[in-house]
């Protein structure tokens, strides 16, 4: 018997159907949502099916809170509440204030949960598949960002592809609308200290662009700075393992500590170039400085893209990705 499933107990039946409606249509979340209207019809839903999560209106979670535990077990209980400020139920519970939008009912489900072992509630794509695209010029000006974000459109076409926009100013108003809450800094926090959830985390902050996922970036370039190589690592690891993603795109800027260890870590690197005398000097320095420092099959591998002229791939023809060593 599956125990991937949700039940919204409430009595007010337009509201938990309204609620059960946003819960199914996030594709993250692998479980069924169940409805009732009351503790008796809870008792003839959980008999039919093992229950991880029950959202529990408060009229219900007084005298009867004892009995409604033995009826769902394991289940995780979160309180439903008609007050915004709700500090008096039991007290072993938690509550989520009911009117407000289902985003945010969501994002407080996901930090409600995101420290349990709820495995199996959490639909996670198999580890062996994913994989890790950066795109980085030492050029400036060459259409990186645009390069990024159409490869990405066009993996996701087939693909679950996440993008993730990694440069110092990612530039509100041009390709991303202003966002100073939910940004990649809710990541970078677990992954400084390399602990949490970040795959989960993550479903409350992707928004979509054309179909492609991306997290709304960072409005301070010391949030970028702050992290170390093995950080960076941890958090692409903890993605590709514990989200549904089969692609990260990553958008590289100079201000990534580590930034050569993060593209040795990918497993495929594009390189938007420019056919100026400047240009490609810059592109001779920046190879000639990844062999000096030992990253030489970096080097090697990088696939030239020219946005303008429609080139793609060195002249060598050398493309497709090389695989990495996770350590």
């Amino acid at each position: 018997m599956s125990s991937n499933n949700l039940v919204i107990c409430d009595p007010e039946m337009d509201y938990a159907s309204r609620l059960a409606a946003f819960l199914s249509g996030k594709r993250e979340l692998a479980f069924q949502v169940k409805i009732c209207s009351s503790p008796r019809q809870l008792r003839s839903v959980c008999g039919d099916l093992s229950t991880a999560l029950l959202l529990l209106n408060e009229v219900f979670a007084g005298e009867e809170i004892e009995e409604i535990q033995k009826d769902v077990g394991t289940a995780r209980i979160i309180i439903l509440s008609d007050r915004e400020r709700d500090s008096e139920n039991s007290g072993k519970t938690d509550s989520i204030y009911k009117y407000q939008s289902g985003e945010e009912i969501y994002t407080q489900i996901i930090q409600i949960c995101a420290t349990e072992n709820m495995d199996g509630f959490w639909r996670v794509r198999k580890k062996e598949k994913g994989r890790i695209i950066g795109v980085y010029s030492p050029v400036h000006r060459v259409g990186q960002t645009d390069f990024a974000i159409q490869k990405g459109k066009e993996l996701a076409k087939n693909e679950n592809v996440l993008y993730i926009n990694l440069e110092t100013y990612a530039g509100f108003g041009g390709y991303f609308p202003e966002e100073r809450e939910k940004t990649l800094a809710v990541l970078l926090y677990y992954a400084k200290q390399e602990s949490g959830n970040p795959g989960l985390i993550l479903t409350t902050l992707v928004r979509q662009m054309e179909g492609l996922d991306y997290v709304p970036p960072v409005i301070f370039p010391e949030d970028l700075k702050a992290l170390e190589a093995k950080e960076w690592l941890w958090l692409f690891r903890e993605i590709l393992q514990n989200s549904i993603y089969d692609v990260l795109i990553l958008d590289l800027g100079e201000c990534i500590c580590g930034l050569y260890e993060i593209l040795r870590f990918c497993d495929t690197v594009y390189m938007p170039v420019a056919d100026d005398r400047v240009a490609a000097a810059k592109i001779t320095q920046y190879e000639d400085v990844l062999r000096q420092l030992g990253y030489g099959e970096v080097a090697e591998r990088i696939i030239r893209c020219d946005i303008r002229r429609t080139i793609t791939g060195k002249d060598t023809g050398q493309v497709g990705p090389v695989e990495r060593n996770r350590r």
